[in-house]
């Protein structure tokens, strides 16, 4: 990445600027010199400086932009003029333009008009609502897979779901990617969260994006700042963040701290696989709840049209780039059990046939069957 370009730039994407200033920071550690560190950058030293004594003061949060909103107001309106402004507005109904026209008040407009709005006495008229950044219009110019968003999510805390959790031991977590661009959906499952599993996961995952031709150098993986992601600790050699980087050679990013917004994609995916999913599926052991969990997968990214990218699915926006829909096809499995159960390059479990009720038609099932270089997919009646 060309910093030096990126720093001379005004640049008003939160996400971006929290991680050139971890990563000055990082680097500030890694080599103990302001200079060095300035120099690699090409920034002011005082830069370097100044996110440093951030970050020793307030930790994560010392990125994050401060409010430049003034502590104290030296010409505040007095008290008495405000009062008279609300006399008057109360008399007259006017607007705050012609209040201060009418009867040449000794303020501002917008003065008046704060007054006002404090004092609930504004109306606000009706007008059609503006988008200052059409997000659809952004993620729209990346290309597939440019942009991977990572999150973890909970299972042990769906109502519906617990009885099958406890009863069958099923995993408690399920690590989801997802892609920004077409919407492609990966899940994994864990017993436990930690940075081994994440890892193995994104390990199974770019491996399979690589046999699809998904050059590494390309690809941006986007998380929170959990420990699970190394996101605790900013001074070691190793974990998620330095093995994705050094041995899979893709670009990792930390979201600000308290922004789940940046990861917007991932955590829909959330409420929707727990709405038509988790809810309403029927587990009868933990065999049936990965093939279920499979289809499902493969309903989503194959079936289900997403409203907010033109009633399109995920493989038809892949088809529009000219890249094979069997790239959206990689079954969840227990990442835990993965090398206990098969060999590691014993993808067996893939070519399988799975159920799972079409949450649109519950009268039928999704009948996936997977070949090695086709993809059927048939509706069935129960």
């Amino acid at each position: 990445m060309n910093y030096s370009i990126i720093a001379n730039n005004k640049i008003k994407d939160k996400v971006i600027l929290y991680g050139i200033r971890r990563d000055m920071v990082e680097y500030y550690h890694f080599c103990r010199s302001y200079r060095k560190t300035a120099s690699y950058f090409g920034v002011n030293v005082k830069t370097i400086i100044k996110w440093v004594r951030r970050y020793k003061k307030e930790g994560l949060e010392g990125f994050k932009d401060l409010l430049r909103k003034p502590k104290m107001v030296h010409n505040k309106v007095r008290k008495e003029v405000e009062e008279l402004v609300v006399k008057l507005r109360e008399q007259s109904h006017f607007g705050a333009k012609r209040l201060k026209m009418e009867f040449e008040l000794p303020i501002s407009v917008g003065a008046i008009n704060r007054i006002l709005k404090e004092r609930g006495l504004l109306r606000r008229e009706k007008r059609r609502y503006q988008k200052k950044r059409d997000l659809r219009e952004i993620k729209k110019r990346l290309k597939p897979f440019e942009e991977i968003q990572l999150d973890i999510k909970y299972l042990n805390d769906i109502p519906e779901f617990f009885s099958y959790y406890t009863r069958y031991k099923l995993p408690r977590y399920q690590i989801t990617a997802r892609d920004v661009r077409t919407g492609v959906l990966y899940y994994f499952y864990t017993y436990e969260k930690s940075v081994l599993a994440t890892t193995m996961c994104m390990k199974r995952l770019l491996n399979h994006l690589f046999r699809y031709g998904i050059k590494p150098e390309n690809i941006t993986i986007q998380t929170d700042n959990g420990f699970e992601f190394s996101g605790i600790r900013m001074y070691h050699n190793r974990g998620f963040k330095k093995y994705l980087e050094k041995e899979l050679k893709v670009r990792h990013r930390y979201i600000p701290p308290r922004c789940p917004n940046a990861n917007a994609d991932v955590e829909t995916s959330h409420k929707i696989i727990e709405k038509e999913f988790y809810s309403i599926e029927h587990i009868t052991s933990k065999k049936d709840f990965l093939e279920k969990s499979t289809t499902y997968q493969y309903y989503f990214n194959l079936m289900r049209k997403n409203s907010y990218k033109e009633w399109k699915t995920p493989v038809d926006i892949l088809k529009e780039y000219n890249i094979l829909p069997n790239i959206a096809l990689l079954p969840p499995v227990i990442i835990d059990e993965l090398y206990e159960n098969i060999g590691q390059n014993d993808d067996s479990n893939l070519y399988s046939q799975v159920y799972h009720h079409d949450p649109e038609h519950p009268g039928n099932l999704i009948v996936v069957l997977r070949m090695e270089k086709v993809v059927e997919v048939n509706l069935g009646k129960q």
